[in-house]
């Protein structure tokens, strides 16, 4: 039972997707106080019950999830939104938006009580904290190891897999899920790769369009799109 239960408002067109989502929410110790199939019972419900945080999908009849999100970011600026979402196309465009937090559909109870766990600590005044370990697995053995041992998450034949020159290992997430959890640790090198900021030691320049990221421990390089490369070398810069 979570000792700082959350007021919750789901927000979903489709019912049992609330149900689901409401049955994970109440199994991890919090409170559904409202339900919405659209924006404007969400709206009405919000001046209603003043939950604490909003479990909102994107895809709705008439106004979207998003442009509901960015109309309730200046009224309600005490109110977490988290977007909860079949699409991972949409992570910057939401952020504008003011979205704290997103959760994949199908809804992974451990991903949803990550992203309520940091609505707590948003309630309760703390800095959100960012996990020092990942779960992995290596052959039959499944282990958690330091995120510090993690030179890179990188997409591959539809799996994702942690790297460093020592570790290679299965898991069990989402590019997505994974900078939704880790943000401020990871930097985005190109569509299919996140890189743990600690291990980065450089970039190589071997031509015009070909920039490569250089590790601490002497992984291979890692090319870096174009799209990523000036973040990438902002991050060098000023450590941001």
């Amino acid at each position: 039972m979570n000792a700082t239960p959350l007021d919750l408002l789901i927000a979903d067109d489709e019912p049992i997707a609330r149900q689901r989502l409401a049955a994970l929410a109440e199994e991890l110790g919090h409170r559904v106080v409202a339900e919405a199939g659209h924006a404007g019972e969400a709206e009405q419900a919000l001046g209603r019950c003043q939950p604490d945080a909003l479990l909102l999908d994107i895809d709705m009849p008439g106004e979207s999830g998003l442009e509901l999100a960015a109309r309730l970011h200046k009224p309600y600026p005490e109110l977490t939104v988290i977007l909860v979402t079949a699409h991972d196309r949409f992570p910057l465009e939401a952020f504008e938006a003011g979205v704290r937090d997103y959760v994949l559909k199908p809804v992974r109870r451990e991903r949803l009580e990550q992203a309520l766990q940091r609505a707590v600590q948003q309630k309760q005044g703390r800095p959100q904290t960012v996990p020092n370990e990942v779960h992995i697995t290596v052959g039959r053995r499944e282990e958690r190891v330091p995120l510090e041992r993690v030179d890179i998450f990188i997409a591959e034949g539809g799996y994702v897999m942690a790297r460093s020159a020592r570790l290679a290992g299965f898991v069990d997430a989402r590019l997505r899920d994974l900078e939704a959890l880790y943000g401020p640790a990871l930097l985005r090198v190109h569509r299919g790769c996140l890189a743990v900021k600690t291990s980065i030691k450089g970039v190589e320049n071997l031509g015009p369009t070909d920039n490569r990221l250089l590790f601490h421990d002497d992984l291979d390089p890692m090319p870096i799109s174009r799209r990523q490369l000036p973040r990438v070398r902002e991050y060098l810069r000023n450590g941001s």
